[in-house]
């Protein structure tokens, strides 16, 4: 994909709303960080199930129980909460993934914890999953471009990373790291789009760690320190 990043262009001035907090419901008004976080669940839900360019600021504010000028307050537009939608889901997926950025272990062990923290995170995170294939696979133009290469490619150097450090340690075999990180990716991407595509999916958190250990013993150094524990 060759497109630029846009911005978003707010439609409405990003001045604080009469009735900031949102419409009452059951007599109870909303906090203004809770109507906040509706806002983005309404707009996960109907972006997901409808399509971006179908749904309307009118749809997503009754559906959080909020107003126009609540909506524009915080997102300055549709466009402005698709994005911030991106943006949030995507620092919760790195935040999980950070974590395994270093530690103890070996290379093979803390690599395989990262993927299969992450695709349990993906897994309770379907929809947005699901929303991010249908635009980043979807027509151009359906929904305000998303840079979401830089992301893939983000992945794609960490576990490159990792795999230059195995091979470094001897844990694994002489060869492009990035190479075999697309391998590793590959594995992880039919395992997520398993998840997206069958009612009762065929790979769990076991078939996964499974998957892994085939891939990784294929690309073990010919020593004790490449094995792996097999399951």
């Amino acid at each position: 994909m060759t497109r630029k990043m846009q911005r978003a262009t707010p439609e409405a001035h990003r001045e604080e709303p009469e009735n900031h907090r949102g419409k009452q419901a059951g007599g109870a008004v909303k906090k203004e960080g809770h109507i906040r976080e509706e806002l983005m669940k309404a707009a996960l839900t109907l972006f997901t199930q409808r399509g971006y360019s179908a749904t309307t600021v009118r749809e997503l504010v009754e559906a959080a129980g909020a107003t126009k000028p609540v909506l524009y307050y915080y997102f300055g537009s549709k466009e402005g909460l698709f994005l911030e939608l991106m943006r949030t889901h995507f620092g919760r997926l790195e935040a999980v993934i950070d974590v395994f950025r270093k530690g103890e272990g070996s290379i093979r062990e803390r690599l395989t914890a990262m993927l299969e923290k992450g695709f349990v995170y993906i897994r309770q995170d379907r929809d947005f999953i699901r929303l991010m294939h249908a635009v980043y696979y979807g027509p151009p133009g359906e929904a305000p471009y998303f840079d979401f290469d830089a992301y893939h490619e983000r992945y794609h150097d960490l576990v490159a990373q990792f795999m230059e450090e195995g091979i470094e340690r001897g844990e694994f075999r002489s060869g492009n790291a990035g190479d075999m990180a697309w391998i590793i990716l590959g594995t992880m991407e039919i395992a997520i789009e398993d998840q997206l595509c069958k009612t009762a999916s065929r790979i769990n958190q076991d078939t996964l760690k499974r998957l892994l250990h085939l891939v990784f013993d294929g690309l073990a150094a010919d020593n004790d320190k490449g094995k792996g524990r097999r399951i």
